[in-house]
């Protein structure tokens, strides 16, 4: 049973796309040790409740022979291992990449093998793995007051010209609006809200980001596969860093309108893009990316980070959330050059805008950010 502490919070953190290889030798052992590092002193730090990965956790190869499949579990095992010897409660979504050679239900099996993992698969008749929701209950754990959605977000769609990335199904939304109902039926009529937490972003994060004026080219990036021919920045208000084009599909499901309509979801965590970490609200609902939280995927230098979020007992429409990066902790990697190993986080970013505008390199603040309490009543 996930419950509220006894001081009425109850605290998630998050771990983006970290694509853990099994090669602990040479380049990889330090990659490993450094997202060790990381990991190690956010759950010292924050002392989350619930630690959730946000998909593309590790590499998954053909899973048909005893071998791969041990390769795969004691990948597993070596990422989770900060979170599973602190005995706290963890969980996984289903990221694009965990799809490509299939054999999602042996995945969710060798999950669900070590103690603590929460994941599972409510509706095995629907599109995906991994669908369900959890409830956290109140901190004398008589009544659920807050509830989570865990969503596949699925991988590629068949046809490029009409999106790169495929999207939440009809039947997972229709799954997904019964399931709400039945919660707001047991909760006396009442709405119960929620967070909600899948792979590949929702394409309303556009809505989030503006058309680039020609002065602005060198801070913006370029939208992804069909929005490829515009560049973006953050519209005012949005938060955190805005590193490349969200790689949402490009074909719009419905999925966003259906949560407006259900009236449970407060916000909605994300992961995939790796570099980004922005946050902001769109009709009501806080829309949040996750960056990688480890060494092995595509990143700016040492900007890994995780995202923490905090809900409150005593108001459960409203919670907040911060990010905070490797070097916030005052590590120092092990896997990076001379160069990326001593910039600020502020500098990494003044670096790569300066490759493509010769600006000089300038600035050392830190670009941690904190939302303090939104959301609605």
């Amino acid at each position: 049973m996930l419950k509220f502490n006894s001081d009425g919070r109850f605290t998630i953190m998050c771990f983006g796309d970290l694509h853990e290889s099994a090669d602990y030798d040479g380049a990889g052992k330090k990659r490993y040790e450094d997202m060790l590092a990381l990991h190690n002193a956010a759950l010292d730090e924050f002392r989350p409740d619930l630690c959730v990965y946000m998909g593309d956790n590790c590499r998954v190869g053909k899973l048909d022979t005893p071998e791969a499949q041990e390769t795969f579990r004691n990948n597993v095992a070596a990422f989770t291992k900060p979170v599973r010897e602190r005995g706290i409660p963890f969980t996984s979504v289903f990221g694009n990449h965990c799809h490509d050679n299939g054999y999602e239900d042996l995945q969710l099996e060798i999950y669900q093998s070590f103690e603590n993992c929460i994941m599972r698969n409510d509706a095995p008749e629907i599109t995906g793995n991994s669908n369900f929701n959890e409830f956290v209950y109140s901190s004398d754990g008589r009544k659920p007051v807050f509830n989570l959605w865990f969503i596949d977000s699925n991988n590629l769609y068949s046809t490029e010209y009409v999106s790169k990335y495929d999207w939440v199904h009809t039947d997972q939304i229709k799954w997904y609006e019964k399931r709400a109902c039945e919660i707001k039926e047991a909760n006396g009529g009442r709405v119960l809200p929620a967070l909600l937490f899948q792979h590949q972003p929702v394409p309303e994060e556009y809505d989030l980001l503006r058309k680039a004026k020609p002065w602005e080219i060198p801070v913006s990036v370029r939208g992804c596969n069909l929005r490829a021919k515009t560049r973006y920045v953050k519209k005012p208000g949005v938060e955190g860093y805005l590193g490349e084009g969200p790689c949402s599909p490009d074909y719009n499901n419905g999925q966003f309108e259906s949560w407006k309509k259900t009236g449970d979801i407060i916000g909605a965590v994300f992961g995939h893009d790796h570099m980004n970490e922005f946050a902001g609200m769109v009709d009501g609902i806080m829309l949040m990316q996750t960056q990688t939280a480890g060494f092995g995927a595509y990143t700016n230098g040492c900007r890994s980070a995780v995202r923490v979020i905090t809900l409150f007992e005593s108001d459960p429409w409203c919670f907040e959330t911060q990010l905070k990066h490797f070097k916030e902790f005052g590590l120092k990697a092990q896997s990076l050059g001379p160069v990326f190993r001593t910039l600020t986080d502020r500098q990494s970013i003044n670096l790569h805008i300066a490759k493509n505008t010769a600006l000089a390199l300038a600035g050392a603040a830190g670009i941690a950010y904190t939302i303090k309490k939104f959301g609605r009543r």
